[in-house]
């Protein structure tokens, strides 16, 4: 099961929406996939994790880690 892991810095625009949704689709059923935000406005968080479901991930946790940063952890389902 590989781990796989996007750090997104600065404001959130179309292109980064669009680098997420291509990310995903590398991502293999079972592996991990960790997005990191140091700029998560509750609109974007609400954005991806939406992306996430539509596309069979299963959010495992999300929140704030120790270094300030926004981290969403996934698995993509079966």
């Amino acid at each position: 099961m590989p781990d796989y892991r996007m750090d997104i810095n600065g404001e959130l625009g179309l292109s980064e929406y669009s680098n997420i949704f291509d990310y995903m689709g590398v991502v293999d059923k079972k592996d991990n996939f960790t997005i990191t935000l140091d700029n998560a406005k509750k609109d974007n968080i609400n954005i991806i994790t939406s992306m996430l479901k539509d596309s069979k991930f299963s959010i495992v946790n999300e929140g704030v880690d120790d270094s300030g940063k926004y981290c969403i952890n996934a698995n993509k389902q079966e």
